[in-house]
């Protein structure tokens, strides 16, 4: 006969926790990019941020190796 007012084990919630904390160290971390507007080239820029180039007046993204003018073509 099972009793209403049994206690949890604690076994199987410290297994959760430790399943849980696992799935987060496994997750892979995400940082949105950087988008700036100030006068200077970002100088450690990573692939995705964004930059408005004062001296084109054009808006520009790091792709990994240069910036790219962002142009309605830039993603289809």
């Amino acid at each position: 006969m099972a009793y209403i007012n049994q206690p949890p084990d604690l076994r199987i919630i410290f297994q959760d926790m430790t399943n849980r904390l696992e799935k987060l160290e496994r997750a892979q971390r995400f940082t949105a990019p950087n988008v700036d507007f100030s006068t200077n080239t970002p100088t450690n820029p990573r692939v995705g941020d964004i930059f408005f180039d004062t001296n084109s007046n054009k808006l520009v993204f790091w792709n990994g190796t240069n910036w790219r003018k962002i142009t309605d073509t830039t993603f289809p």
